[in-house]
This record gives C-alpha cells, sequence and structure tokens, in this order.
C-alpha cells in the first residue's frame, strides 16, 4: 500500500493495534504477519501505536483516567451488540453442501476479544489526553514531575535542617528592619529561605552570602534565586559555619567581590 500517509487507511488497521498491543488471536496474528510485509499503513500503524504506549509508561507516573471515563468504558463492554457470524459452507463427502454456523460461544469470544482490543486502543488515547502526554507533551510533563520530585527532596532537606539543634538559625533584615530571608547553617551544609527575595539575572548577576563574624565581611558563597523559589541550598563548609553573622548582597558578574556594593540584608544567629 501506497500514497499519501496521513490519507492511506486499511481494513486490517485495527488488527494492527491489537498486534502492537499483543491482544490478538493466534490465527489474527498469523494473518497479519503475512500481511505486514506488504503493508506500509499497517506497520506505520503498528509503529505509532508502540510508540504511544512506550512513552505513556515510561515517560511520567501513572495516573488513572477519571471515574467517568472508566464507567464509559465499560458501559461501551456491556452495550456492545453481539453480531451473528455469517454462514460458512463447508464439504462434506457424499452429501450435498451445508451451511455449518460458527458456534455462537466463539463468535462471542471473537466478537469480545476484538472489542477489548478496540477499547484498549481507545483507553490508551484517552488517557493520553487526560494526562496531557501527547507527542512532545510527554516530556513537558516528564520534566514538571521531575521537577516535582526535587522540589520535595528539597523541602525535606529543609525540614531536617531546620530540626537539627545543631543548625544556626539567622533572620537577614533590610535596613528598615523588614525580613528578607531565613539562613539555616549547618557545618556541611546550609539553605537560604529567600521567599521574599527578588530573582536576580543570572546571566550577569548573583546574590552573595557574607560572613561578618570577623574584622571585615568575608565572601561565603554565591547563589541565583529564580522566580518561585522559596528555599535554596547553598554550597557551604565548616569555615563558614563557625560564623554566627552574615549578610547578603548582590553583585554584578558571576563571582563575589572582595566586598559587597550594597549590603541588601543582614542578620545575627538568633540565640536561645
Amino acid at each position: 500500500m501506497s500514497g499519501d500517509p496521513k490519507t492511506d487507511w486499511c481494513d486490517q488497521e485495527e488488527l494492527a493495534v491489537g498486534w502492537a498491543m499483543h491482544a490478538l488471536e493466534p490465527d489474527e496474528e498469523a494473518l497479519l504477519r503475512e500481511h505486514l510485509p506488504e503493508c506500509a499503513s499497517c506497520r506505520r500503524t503498528v509503529r505509532n501505536t508502540e510508540e504511544v504506549t512506550a512513552l505513556i509508561g515510561e515517560s511520567v507516573d501513572q495516573f488513572d483516567p477519571p471515574a467517568r471515563l472508566k464507567a464509559k468504558l465499560m458501559d461501551a463492554i456491556e452495550h456492545t451488540p453481539q453480531e451473528r457470524p455469517a454462514p460458512v459452507v463447508v464439504k462434506v463427502p457424499d452429501r450435498q453442501e451445508v451451511a455449518e454456523p460458527i458456534p455462537l460461544d466463539a463468535a462471542r469470544r471473537r466478537k469480545a476479544n476484538r472489542t477489548r482490543v478496540l477499547l484498549a486502543a481507545a483507553a490508551v488515547i484517552l488517557v493520553a489526553v487526560v494526562t496531557g502526554v501527547v507527542g512532545q507533551r510527554i516530556g513537558t510533563l516528564s520534566d514538571q514531575v521531575a521537577a516535582q520530585n526535587s522540589r520535595t527532596d528539597q523541602l525535606e532537606n529543609t525540614l531536617r535542617l531546620a530540626a537539627d539543634p545543631a543548625t544556626n538559625k539567622a533572620v537577614l533584615r533590610t535596613a528598615g528592619g523588614e525580613p528578607m530571608a531565613v539562613l539555616l547553617s549547618g557545618d556541611s551544609t546550609a539553605v537560604v529561605v529567600a521567599d521574599k527575595m527578588p530573582a536576580n539575572d543570572a546571566s550577569k548577576e548573583t546574590y552573595v552570602v557574607w560572613g561578618t563574624s570577623g574584622v571585615g565581611p568575608v565572601a561565603l558563597t554565591t547563589f541565583d534565586v529564580s522566580p518561585g523559589s522559596e528555599d535554596i541550598k547553598l554550597s557551604w563548609d565548616k569555615s563558614a559555619y563557625a560564623h554566627h553573622g552574615f549578610a547578603i548582597s548582590l553583585e554584578p558578574g558571576r563571582t563575589a567581590p572582595t566586598t559587597p556594593s550594597v549590603v541588601l540584608a543582614a542578620g545575627q544567629v538568633a540565640t536561645a
């Protein structure tokens, strides 16, 4: 079969879907196995069905379709009409030709199997639409799931750090006394809770954390705030943990200067 791949159609494509989903009877498999080498349309249907089901299964967590969709599918299964099979003429030696009907139970089983194939294919498309994972959207949703998992891990890390008695906690305030951020300082890790800090342009500027416990401010680490950021894990070590006074500035460039240009907020570790 040839022609425009968008308009080509073959009456065996239903079997092609079932082939891709491993839902055919042995005789149907044999029929399609002979048919596929000479039908580009059915080969394309098999390939596309396999790709859709594989991407849905591997890219994202599995989501159940809405209850109304399940009910609709079950209703379709229950009310699918059963077709009476056409009689098959068989040869009987020394007797006239007679029409021998296919047993009704066997016909119903074949019809039910075919219906399951069609409904399974429909369910794949419907679930794909419901969960928003059609075509290029699969990658987008996968990224969203990965981001959410990363966000969950970061929240758990922040909660563990905040609950640790050894963690130093400092509220950093503006010159007007308004809280801008909270710094949670551990002996090997730190988090700045930056939900009130504006996002910076990471291509040309960076935030700097300064230690202010010595004679002069010491640059401890740099970080960026992106839109929607709430808590940001910092590069930290024991020398940074030794400080009990901190300040934050926003500096041009991507490295910390020797001294802060303008301090945005500062604070001391809270004492019990």
